[in-house]
């Protein structure tokens, strides 16, 4: 009972600290991903270990290449080396942060990889995380919406 109730509370603290749909980006974190308040945005999560993420992010690149959204990758590899050389094999043509030291993912806590956060005007309006059949198309249909 105690082990529940400790595990209860644990994860309702991890879902409270976590950014969530409905959730404006702290400004601190508009700065450093250099958003603008005007522009409809994907922030994708995805490290280069991520197999699910290899095979999701050239259709992300597709979606990119049509100018229909901006795309924020967040590299989370430890080694950006390893980040480095995962990105220019994959040549995603949108801008990437490297996150080593998982500054990134400790607000955004992210529930699985990869992670996509849709926000417009700084505000997250969908989170989708884990693989995804057909990301392109579904990130297409998402916009229509947004």
């Amino acid at each position: 009972m105690i082990k529940r109730l400790f595990t209860t509370i644990l994860l309702s603290t991890v879902t409270i600290m976590a950014l969530e749909s409905g959730d404006t980006i702290p400004e601190k974190l508009q700065e450093r991903l250099n958003m603008k308040a005007d522009k409809v945005y994907i922030l994708d999560f995805f490290a280069s270990w991520c197999k699910s993420c290899k095979e999701e992010l050239p259709l992300i690149s597709n979606v990119y290449k049509k100018r229909i959204v901006e795309v924020i990758g967040i590299n989370t590899d430890s080694q950006k080396e390893e980040g480095e050389k995962f990105i220019a094999d994959l040549a995603l043509p949108f801008p990437v942060i490297y996150d080593q030291n998982k500054s990134l993912v400790e607000e955004f806590e992210p529930l699985g990889f990869p992670a996509l956060y849709f926000v417009k005007n700084n505000k997250i309006i969908e989170v989708v995380f884990g693989a995804v059949d057909e990301i392109d198309k579904k990130i297409e249909e998402e916009l229509k919406e947004i």
